[in-house]
């Protein structure tokens, strides 16, 4: 089975963007899949734009089908630094650039937004899961 990991900016794209993120994750992998997010990008997710998405994206982690599982990191490392080294075990999902750059040069997998109105993947089928 799949692993996704959502990072923050995800957590409020079907917000923002107004995308089936479920349904572009059936289409883009094509198999089950978990999806998952980490403790520090939850709450960062929740005091985006002064907590503008708060109340949806505690909706989405709780109540979501396919449920969002929080992985809880005890780490003071950078979260992107996590990230990357969860890439590989985990597709990671992010619009950050500089972080979409480190794991597009490490060919690892990842999903972002692509046009404002879909998502699109990269490296999709070098995790070690597949």
């Amino acid at each position: 089975m799949r692993k996704i990991l959502l990072d923050a900016n995800f957590l409020i794209l079907p917000f923002q963007f107004n995308v089936d993120m479920f349904g572009e994750f059936d289409r883009l992998i094509g198999e089950r899949y978990e999806t998952y997010t980490l403790n520090r990008t939850y709450n960062e997710a929740l005091n985006v734009e002064d907590g503008k998405y708060r109340n949806m994206v505690k909706r989405l982690v709780e109540e979501s089908d396919p449920e969002i599982g929080i992985l809880q990191v005890m780490s003071d490392r950078d979260v992107d630094d996590v990230l990357v080294e969860l890439a590989g075990d985990y597709i990671v999902c992010t619009n950050d650039r500089e972080l979409k750059r480190r794991l597009r040069s490490n060919e690892l997998p990842h999903i972002y937004l692509r046009q404002k109105n879909h998502l699109d993947g990269t490296y999709l089928r070098n995790s070690t899961f597949f």
